[in-house]
Formats: structure tokens, sequence, C-alpha cells
């Protein structure tokens, strides 16, 4: 019996951590006086969850190539 990953498991789990990292760069990173603060958590939020996605998916698709 072959076992595939979960890929909206996959997924779901790299739009969340790559959210989460993009939150922490925008709270804890070096500042900039041209971009508010909820802005720069928006913006940095949304690519590190569209980053994450692409992580987790790719990490799937090799998971999937070797079972």
């Amino acid at each position: 019996m072959r076992r595939t990953p979960n890929f909206t498991a996959f997924l779901l789990t790299g739009g969340l951590l790559g959210l989460l990292t993009g939150f922490f760069v925008s709270m804890f990173g070096p500042g900039d006086s041209t971009y508010d603060g909820s802005s720069a958590l928006g913006f940095l939020g949304l690519i590190g969850a569209v980053l994450g996605v692409l992580v987790g998916g790719l990490a799937a698709v090799l998971l999937d190539r070797r079972a």
C-alpha cells in the first residue's frame, strides 16, 4: 500500500509558518520610517505566507515522489 503525503496539510502548515515568520520579521526586524508598522506587518506576512505555501508544496511533492 502506497502512502502519500496530505498535500493540504503541507500547504496550510507551510503558509502558517511563513505567515508567522513574516510577522516576526516585521516586528523585530530593522525599522523603516517610510512604512508604518501595520503595512509592513501585512506585506511581510503575505510574502511569508506565499513563500511558505511554495516550500510546503515542494516538500509534499518531493515526499510523494519518494514514496
